[in-house]
This record gives structure tokens, sequence and C-alpha cells, in this order.
């Protein structure tokens, strides 16, 4: 309200010819309107400043007055005309495009309506016509006042934070870290060897902070850069792949949406355009690998982005997709290998894999560069390799086509593979005679390179598809040896830790900054391992079988049984559960999954015991076949041992198992769905909070 009471009809009016007006707004105007009601009597000061503050056009008394009569009082005839007025405003600062003068000239007359709780959005409609014209003074003036800032829109704020990048980073880096430290994304980026890549990638590049990301920073290069030097920080304080992923996905939405300003700015774009095409085909085509090499020919060895480019190929879908391209090459090769000339095939992802693996240590240079190559891993490792993949294929050519497709078929034509030998129970935790074993150089360089692990990881997750767990009792003893020297544990670690009281909780062991990527693929090979072996059919029930086999619990009961021992005999039978029971030891996601195999088991026996199928190998039809009980299950041996395997194992993986603090709460639940699942025929021995005072701890949260 001012002195001459009049209201503004037209936004676009020349301000200057306005006479200059008093603003009784803030808390100046406060103090104005005390020092006039101190000056006289209250009531004639309120008469003669409602005489001099009212409506300022033609007969304005008599309005007044032909209004009065009619019922209404000054202040409803002041509400409604500053409705109308406000209406009016917004209607034309919408709709009227103001020359850049006259723009900032309306805008300074505007601003006192910035302290005016019903009027100050109309500056702020004002400033997102035309945010770069923001003049200093208000840009402060918003700025200073966090209700008013977050009143502005995305318009208003990104012009504030290219002018205060500390604004911009308060407002990033929560998102930032939101969508680094997501469970779900993280689990989908653990999964080494998927089908659901291209599903994975749909559901986090429209993951909320993502899509608030992307929002804020729009077209604008600035902010851009600035998002991505934020990304560098906490990828250079974490070590967490996550920050690739994220790197990756951002120059991907960019290119989605056709933002080519900062696509053609971005020096990785070309990279990652052919890089996310092969992720999301699985699968490195002779194109797509012609035209990443080029992008790298393309670069300049004295100033290329090495830092930047190691970012995007730490993710874990480009390593991933990386280590599945060089073992589809020793695939390739392996029969012809003595004359093979696709060796030197093998130099070039395995260079770009090693960047990715290296990316802490490249970022963390300020002039980096390009890494040498793995010379024992290309010319060592991959050759030793070499006899492993013939075998495995052997062993795939041993069932034949006929037999392949059966084992992709029912439980009842899987029980007939089993009657001929071809679907080894036995087989599947034991190795052969005549395999091929790793050697000490083998295991050496196993111990000291991520880049043969990632290759290694792929070869045996191909192989538990296939059945084949007789290739990863081979290698799984020296994939645990190499994990306590990739994440810097004491050698005799898996047999010191445990925690004596069953109530307390291990702690998984803190891992060096330098040594987190090992974690984290050491996360995934075991996520990507349990669930291909749930995902197998047939093969849970085999592993379980083959953990009871041998079982003596007769003449003592299962209540005499030596809990110490049963655990002891199968880790030692199924080098598959002593892997497992290393690890779980000293990785969080190793407890997870030794517990998510359980689960799958206590599902499997559940239907056994409802179906009355599974004990002794007793429920055959009259073709010979196992009777189909459940989608992934083969006859259980003895229900009885195995209900009693599945007790002693949660007991023994919820009082020495490590856990971690921020993830306890995923642990618990898993620990619910175990309980939940447990057959009541299991009597004490069923999984419950009731039976089992060591995994009552999660049970009870």
């Amino acid at each position: 309200m001012s002195n001459s009471s009049s209201s503004r009809n037209s936004v676009a009016g020349d301000v200057t010819q306005q006479e200059q007006k008093q603003y009784f707004i803030m808390d100046a105007g406060k103090e104005k309107i005390k020092r006039m009601m101190s000056m006289g009597k209250p009531n004639q000061a309120i008469k003669e400043f409602s005489a001099g503050n009212g409506l300022d056009i033609p007969a304005a008394d008599t309005i007044y007055d032909l209004l009065h009569s009619l019922g209404h009082t000054k202040w409803s005839v002041h509400e409604a005309v500053l409705k109308a007025t406000v209406l009016s405003a917004e209607s034309r600062i919408q709709r009227e495009a103001l020359p850049p003068d006259q723009h900032i000239a309306l805008l300074s007359q505007m601003k006192h309506y910035l302290a005016v709780p019903r009027l100050q959005h109309l500056p702020l409609m004002l400033i997102e016509r035309h945010p770069r014209l923001l003049p200093d003074d208000i840009c402060q003036a918003i700025l200073q006042t966090p209700a008013l800032y977050q009143k502005c829109s995305v318009v208003v704020k990104r012009e504030l934070w290219r002018r205060d990048h500390v604004l911009f980073e308060d407002y990033m880096m929560p998102l930032i870290d939101s969508y680094a430290r997501n469970e779900e994304l993280l689990d989908m980026s653990r999964e080494i060897c998927s089908s659901h890549v291209k599903a994975y990638s749909a559901r986090r590049r429209a993951h909320p902070a993502l899509t608030r990301i992307t929002s804020a920073i729009d077209a604008d290069l600035q902010l851009y850069m600035q998002t991505l030097g934020m990304v560098r920080a906490r990828f250079l304080e974490t070590n967490s792949p996550a920050f690739g992923t994220l790197r990756l996905d951002l120059v991907m939405t960019m290119h989605e949406n056709d933002v080519a300003d900062i696509t053609r700015n971005d020096v990785c774009h070309g990279l990652a355009w052919w890089l996310d095409a092969c992720i999301m085909k699985q699968a490195m085509d002779e194109r797509r690998v012609i035209e990443l090499q080029k992008y790298f020919d393309g670069i300049d060895p004295e100033n290329a982005p090495y830092g930047e480019i190691a970012l995007i190929l730490s993710s874990p879908y480009s390593r991933h997709i990386l280590a599945q391209y060089i073992f589809f090459i020793l695939e390739d090769m392996a029969p012809n290998a003595e004359v093979s000339t696709r060796y030197s095939d093998l130099t070039w992802p395995s260079l770009v894999l090693r960047i990715g693996l290296l990316a802490h240590d490249l970022l963390s240079q300020e002039h980096p560069k390009i890494p040498g190559f793995d010379r024992p891993v290309t010319r060592k490792f991959f050759r030793s390799l070499i006899p492993f993949v013939l075998a495995s294929q052997k062993h795939d050519r041993k069932l034949g086509p006929y037999e392949q497709h059966l084992l992709k078929g029912s439980v009842a034509k899987m029980a007939h593979l089993n009657h001929v030998g071809a679907l080894p129970s036995k087989d599947a935790v034991y190795s052969k005679m005549g395999d091929p074993q790793p050697s000490d150089e083998d295991i050496s360089i196993l111990v000291s390179s991520e880049l043969a692990r990632q290759v290694l990881y792929v070869f045996l997750l191909k192989r538990v598809a296939e059945f084949d767990i007789a290739m990863l009792n081979i290698w799984l003893p020296a994939i645990s040896e190499a994990s306590k020297t990739s994440l810097g544990l004491p050698n005799d670690v898996y047999d010191s830790i445990s925690a004596e009281n069953p109530q307390q909780q291990q702690q998984q062991p803190q891992v060096a900054l330098d040594l987190r990527q090992n974690a984290f693929e050491c996360d995934a090979f075991i996520l990507s391992l349990v669930l291909h072996i749930k995902e197998t059919k047939g093969l849970v029930s085999a592993v379980l079988n083959s953990a009871i086999q041998g079982l003596d619990l007769e003449g003592q009961g299962i209540k005499g049984a030596n809990t110490d021992g049963i655990i002891s005999q199968a880790t030692e039978a199924v080098p598959l559960l002593r892997f497992l029971d290393q690890q779980a030891r000293v990785r969080h996601c190793a407890h997870e999954q030794v517990v998510s195999f359980l689960v799958e088991c206590t599902d499997i026996l559940s239907a056994a015991y409802n179906t009355n199928v599974g004990g002794g190998g007793a429920a055959i039809d009259s073709s010979g076949a196992q009777a189909q009980t459940h989608a992934q299950a083969v006859p259980i041996h003895n229900k009885e041992s195995a209900v009693y395997f599945v007790f002693v194992l949660t007991e023994h993986a919820a009082a020495k198992y490590a856990v971690d603090p921020e993830q306890l709460d995923k642990l618990s639940k898993l620990y619910h769905k175990l309980a939940a699942v447990s057959p009541p025929q299991a009597f004490e021995y069923r999984v419950s909070s009731a039976n089992c005072p060591n995994a009552l701890k999660f049970l009870k949260s």
C-alpha cells in the first residue's frame, strides 16, 4: 500500500513516468505507521491514513459511500481489488514480453513486493521470464531469505545456482548421494551376467534422484560441468563404483533428451554412447568395438581426459561387459588356441577394463596418463584359462543339444537325465580326476590382479548356468584365498573372526579406500553366484543333498548331533558352501546371500513336506521319473537331515557372519522371510524366534 493508493493496471506501463510512491511494507513500513499513530490521537491518525490511502480513482469517496451502504467495508473492497489486480498482473506477466530495459525497470519497481508474502510471487514470476537479467541486489535479497529461495521455481533457482556454486552443491549433493547409496540400484549393478540389464538401465534413469538432477541442470552446460565435478569429488572420497554409473547415466540421459549443447561439449559422450549400446545388448559386436577403438584412437595422448574416461569405465556395467567380451574372445579361440591369431585381440579390452579398475588412481592425478598393460594377465593367466575353457566345452558337448534342451525343462525330465548320468548330483559338488588345475602362478596372478578375477568371475558364472559345479570347485578356493589380499585382510581371517556372544553382531571388517572396488566386485560375484544357483533348476537341491550326504544322525538323534561338526563336514564336502562360509565371515553381502540360499532350500523343503515327496527318493511316478513338486526342486534325500542342516546353518550364520550396521534392515527381512517359509513340520528345528537364540537378534527386529 502506498500514499498514492493506485493499483498497477498495466505491467508493461512506462514505470519511469510514475510518481514516486512511499511504501508501507517490511519493518520500515511498520515503523512509519507507528510514528504516524503516535503523532496524534489514534482515531484521528487512522482517519487521516485511511483518507490518504484509498483507491486512486475519480469519485472515490462517493464509491466508498455507495459500497458501504451496500454492506461492504473498506477492507473487503480493498481485498477484492487486490485479488483482481494480482490476477491481472499474473496474466500480463505470463503473456507479455518486455524489452530488457523495461523488464529491469519494472522488476526494480516490484522488488518491494518480495517482502510481502501475498505479492512476492509476482516479482518471482517476472524474474522467471528473463532469469539472466536478474539484478545483483534482488539476487542477494533472495539468497539471504531461505523462505523466499524455497518459493523460487527451478528456472529461477538455476540462475541463482549459476551465481552461487555452494548453493548449487547444497542442492545437488543429497541427490547424488541418494542415487549412489540406493541399495536396489547397487544390487542391480552387482549382477555380473544379467539378462535384465536393459530394464535395470531404464529403472536407474527413471530414479527420482537422477530425474531431479537432470531437471535442475536442464540444458545448462555450466551446471552440468559443475555436477560432474561433484560426482568426481564424491568418487574420490568413497571410491564407490556407483558414481561411475551415475556419470554414465548423466551423459546418456542428456543424449536421450537430445541436449546437444551438453553432449557436444562432453568429451566422454562418444565413449558412453557406444559403450551403453553394448551394455544394453549385453554383447560387444564388431561394429561397436571398432567405434569404441576409434574413440580412443582419436584422443590426444598428451591431453586425454583419462580420469573422466576412467570414471565411466569404473561403472560395474562397463567393467562387466568388458570382462564378458574378453571371455567371449577366450571361448572363441579355445578350440584352436595353439594356432589362434586372436591373442592380440585380448589386449585392447584388457587395457580398457584396467583403466576402469584404476579410476580412483587416475582421477587423483593432476595429469593422468594411460596405464600400462597387465602383461602377467594377458600373456599368462588368459592362456592358462584356455584348458579350463576347453574342459567346459567338452562338458557341454557331453550333454549334447538334446540333453541341454532337457536340462532347461521340467523336474521330471531332469530326473531322467540324472538317471542316465547326464545330470550329476554327486559330480555337481566334486571335481573329477583328470580335470585341469590352476598352477601356483595362476593363483599368484589371481591374488594380485582384479582384471584376472573379473574375467574368471564371468567364466564361473557361465559354468553355473550349465550345472558345471565341478569347475566352481576347482577355482573357488583360489578366489577365497585371493580375496584376503584384495580386501587387505589377515591370512587367518576366516579362522579368527567369530562372535562369541550370540546376541552380538560380528562387524564387517573395514576395507581401505583403494581396495573398495575389489570389495564391490567380491560382493558382486557372491551375489551373482547365489542368484545363478537359485535360477539353475535342480542345483539348490543338488547342493543341499551333497551337504547332508553322509550325516550320521541315527542312534544319537538329531538333538544330540555335533552342530559344529555338521557345519565343518558340510563345508568340507561342498567347496561352494565352504567358500560362502568363509566370505560371509568378512562380507555382509555374503551373509545376506547365505540366508537367501537357505530361504530357497527351505522353500523346497516346505514343498517336499506338503506333497510328501523327497523322503528317501520314494516318490517316483509310473514312468520312473521323479514327480515335479517344486519349480526348482529335485528329490531331497532326507528331509529331516536337510531341515536340521538348514536350522544349524541359520544359527551358525547368525552367530558368526559379518554384519554391516547400515544394511541391517535388509538382512533382518531375509531372516524373517526364512522363518516365514520354514515348514511347520520341522517342529523344534523350524527356524523361528522361539527356536533360534542366535538368529533372535534378527528375528525380533
